[in-house]
């Protein structure tokens, strides 16, 4: 049996983790931490929890992992289902066991695009030889999200593994994996000694993090050289396949555990097992198979059995009732009498299947009749009820499914990117399509598609290229084609009309025909653009004519009409733009934060503004602004801080300069002269003199406050003098003239509340 601790984890970022299990690793001397990371990139990581896919999350959980690992472990990966779809041996080992290269590892998993089917059991297997498994420890962790569907029983394979390993461990994380289906991967850590961590989503998956972390910590069970003998205590009969509850009494060492055999079976041979570490009584699950047995108390180091007691297992039985014949992916009314363990599941098979293998299943926990899908090919076929422990096979129903007819009507001819009208007859099973698609296509290709649930007749975009192809009834269960229609979809032409020039930053007029199909649009481009590249456009659903924005750049560009679908060229014209002069009119000085009068000619573009700023300031930045639609002139409020600026007329389409006037801003002064005494929460006056601009205010302050710091204010622009309120407390004070544009102070002077 395994002797083992967990070494590597699959988390976002828990670096300190990974140190501590270095340091558990090396508590007892010097451990080699050699393990493989077996990873799901089957076609349900694209799955999504929380609105994000199953496979992005991961990514982003590896990328932090790969830098986390210690330098001192040796990790290699292997990834399932990555390559093609329905195949079982698409298992590759991206990265050989060797010293650990967190960039090779990052860069792998980022690269990974689900795809296929989930066979982990093989993975796990590979994993394991190539970890050489059977002459020195080993560990594997399976990364999940969801069960074998490759005709192999994980659970038979793990405890395999776990007999023929010198200290073998599989650890799984079941990520997003049903209740029902938990049971499935769980053995595999069962069975080898391992943890089976379950997380529905990010915060779940941290929890499972921290307890797995606890476990690691806590120290390992001594061995106990000399064990003695050991009783149990267990039923003396229970059903095949039920849950046996033993209770114990032994040494607990290191890696012993309590097993069932048959009676006859040698010392070495045993079935179903659970460490006595995971605690009192042990649980586990009685064989399938009617007969005499025996549990046994196994010393771990010494693979002794130190205790025996005498167990009977009798039998159960199933029943199942199906209809003679169905046809192909439908859903079939199977009722069934049972056990119903948890896990129990009703299985479609072949009948050359073995009993752990099937096509489709649900588990019986759905309760009776519960629904079971048919396969999508025609043929002879099995519907089992199977129990969950031990995948034993409890009855059986033949069944045969036939196959069905359909047929689609389209019209012969159809202009491209155009929607289709698609009558048919079929099956119509929830996941059936219409597609249509080249002749070459394979069925499960296509260019596009519309659900049969959509009704007949229904529509089917046609593709953007003229040419020959299909229109299809798709059986969605197996993308099995049902019926075909050939279809010769034709070329469309267009025409734009546009001025010959037109000034920058302008609204030009555009005269189109064409299909004006919703997605199609008239640009504006450089001729050396591809057809989807564009400066400006406007749909097409727009009407016509309609309004297209010329560019801020003078030249010469195509007016274009663009078929949406596939962004291709219908046609084009020829419009030159021409550059446009402005000129701003401002007075050559003002004072700091006043209104300034501007004059200025320019084009009046709706984003045009006249701005002002320092003259090392970009194009695109200002300290004020007005747009040019308030007219001319226009009120523009100038900076609060002496010195040179400038004002700009700035063409707002790409914030492109094309006049500028220099101006200086002049200080301004103010003063303010309160009373040297007032009473505390009393009104006093502030005689003052200033600017006197509307945000400008009289405040009152404690002497360290920060300039835009007060009790109470009064604005400068309510008279003079100023009639402002007195602290509650008495004590020394300040009252300040504040320039209100910048919370600037001009001037202060002492006051005393009493």
């Amino acid at each position: 049996m395994p002797r083992q601790m967990t070494r590597f984890f699959w988390a976002a970022g828990w670096a300190a983790l990974f140190f501590i299990l270095c340091g558990a690793a090396q508590a007892g001397g010097p451990v080699k931490a050699r393990l493989m990371l077996v990873f799901d990139a089957s076609g349900s990581m694209w799955g999504q929890i929380e609105g994000r896919a199953k496979i992005d999350i991961a990514k982003e959980v590896m990328a932090e992992l790969s830098t986390a690992v210690p330098a001192d472990f040796e990790t290699g990966l292997m990834v399932y289902g990555h390559r093609r779809k329905g195949d079982c041996k698409d298992i590759e080992m991206m990265i050989p066991v060797g010293p650990h290269n967190a960039a090779a590892m990052k860069a792998k998993i980022q690269a990974l695009n689900p795809k296929g089917k989930t066979p982990l059991s093989d993975a796990v297997r590979q994993a394991a030889v190539a970890l050489r498994y059977s002459e020195e420890k080993a560990t594997v962790i399976l990364v999940s999200d969801g069960i074998e569907t490759c005709d192999i029983d994980p659970c038979a394979l793990a405890a395999e593994l776990a007999m023929s390993g010198v200290d073998f461990t599989v650890h799984v994380i079941g990520f997003d994996i049903a209740k029902e289906d938990q049971a499935r991967l769980k053995c595999l850590a069962d069975k080898t000694g391992g943890l089976f961590l379950a997380a529905d989503n990010a915060g779940q998956l941290r929890d499972a993090l921290f307890k797995t972390l606890e476990e690691v910590q806590a120290p390992p069970p001594p061995v106990v050289e000399d064990p003695g003998t050991a009783k149990l205590t267990g039923p003396p009969s229970v059903p095949a396949g039920s849950g046996v509850s033993v209770q114990w009494e032994g040494p607990n060492s290191r890696d012993d555990y309590i097993t069932i055999a048959e009676k006859e079976a040698k010392d070495e041979h045993h079935l179903d097992y659970a460490y006595t570490k995971l605690g009192n009584p042990a649980l586990f699950t009685a064989p399938g198979k009617v007969g005499a047995y025996e549990l046994r108390y196994i010393h771990g180091q010494s693979n002794k059995v130190i205790g025996r007691a005498d167990i009977q297992v009798t039998p159960v039985q199933a029943t199942l009732q199906v209809p003679p014949a169905a046809d192909v992916a439908t859903p079939i009314d199977v009722q069934w009498t049972g056990p119903a363990y948890a896990g129990d599941y009703i299985t479609m098979a072949r009948p050359d299947q073995p009993a752990a293998g099937y096509l489709e299943y649900t588990y019986t926990s759905k309760g009776s009749p519960l629904k079971l899908q048919a396969p999508s090919e025609p043929g002879a076929y099995e519907v089992r009820y199977i129990m969950g422990k031990g995948h034993e096979l409890l009855a059986k129903a033949p069944i045969e499914i036939k196959g069905v007819g359909a047929s689609v009507e389209a019209p012969p001819v159809a202009n491209v990117a155009t929607p289709i009208d698609v009558a048919w007859k079929g099956p119509n099973n929830a996941p059936d399509y219409i597609a249509i698609a080249r002749p070459e296509q394979p069925p499960e290709q296509y260019l596009h598609y519309t659900y049969t649930k959509k009704g007949s007749p229904l529509k089917v975009q046609a593709p953007a290229e003229p040419g020959n192809y299909e229109v299809r009834y798709i059986l969605g269960q197996g993308n099995k084609l049902l019926a075909k229609a050939p279809i010769a979809i034709q070329a469309v032409t267009a025409g734009v009309q546009a001025p010959a020039e037109a000034d920058v930053a302008s609204q030009i007029e555009v005269a189109w025909q064409g299909p004006n199909n919703p997605p199609d649009y008239i640009s504006i481009a450089k001729p050396d653009q591809e057809p989807e590249g564009y400066l400006h456009y406007t749909y097409t659903k727009k009407g016509s004519p309609l309004k297209l924005q010329a560019p801020s750049t003078a030249g010469t560009y195509e007016v274009r009409y663009i078929l949406g679908q596939g962004n291709k060229l219908l046609a084009k014209t020829t419009i030159v733009i021409k550059a446009v002069g402005a000129s701003v009119q401002a007075p050559a000085a003002a004072d700091a934060a006043s209104e300034i009068e501007v004059a200025w000619q320019g084009p009046g573009n709706q984003p045009d503004y006249i701005s002002i700023a320092r003259t090392d300031q970009p194009e695109d930045v200002y300290l004020f602004y007005t747009y040019t639609k308030k007219g001319s002139p226009l009120k523009l409020q100038v900076p609060s801080e002496p010195g040179n600026y400038e004002v700009r007329y700035i063409l707002g389409q790409d914030n492109k300069l094309l006049a500028k006037s220099p101006i200086t801003i002049k200080p301004v002064t103010a003063s303010v002269s309160p009373p040297t005494t007032a009473a505390a929460k009393a009104l006093f006056e502030v005689k003052w003199q200033g600017p006197g601009y509307k945000p400008d205010y009289i405040s009152i302050a404690t002497p360290g406050q920060a300039e835009d710091g007060y009790i109470h204010y009064v604005y400068a622009h309510r008279g003079n003098p100023a009639k402002l309120k007195a602290p509650d407390e008495p004590g020394t004070y300040e009252v300040r003239y504040i320039l209100g544009q910048d919370n600037q102070m001009l001037d202060k002077k002492t006051i005393t509340i009493k």
